[in-house]
């Protein structure tokens, strides 16, 4: 069951932190297993941690890409399947793709200045966890 009450603290708490990697994790992948972990209780980071920009694109590349590596721990649904707490991955120019939070209309991630928000019209492909 997924805890919505915990979901708006943890969003709250990153609203101003920075886009960061390291141990200050704020980066895409970071910040959405941060929600599914304060909303479910489910760590998708499992012991998968980087410290660098370049570590996360090792992990990345290691688990066949970022829509593989993504898959490998949920389950891709079509866009106008998702609810909120599922994932959304999003264009992005720098990396190809960014994994956002579906929030119901609006999409939720690190941004330079703390959270980036994007339309749900954004989204390209979703994934769901088990909860």
């Amino acid at each position: 069951m997924r805890d919505f009450e915990a979901l708006d603290r943890y969003l709250a708490e990153r609203r101003t932190m920075p886009f960061a990697y390291g141990s200050k994790a704020n980066d895409c992948v970071s910040f959405y297993a941060g929600a599914v972990r304060a909303m479910a209780g489910v760590d998708l980071m499992r012991g998968r941690r980087w410290s660098s920009e370049l570590g996360a694109a090792r992990v990345i590349a290691r688990l066949g890409g970022f829509e593989a590596a993504i898959s490998a721990h949920m389950t891709p649904i079509a866009p106008a399947l998702a609810r909120r707490g599922d994932a959304a991955g999003v264009f992005c120019p720098d990396h190809g793709m960014m994994l956002m939070l579906v929030e119901g209309e609006t999409l939720a991630g690190p941004g330079d200045r703390g959270t980036l928000r994007r339309p749900r019209s954004a989204m390209i492909t979703a994934w769901t966890f088990k909860d």
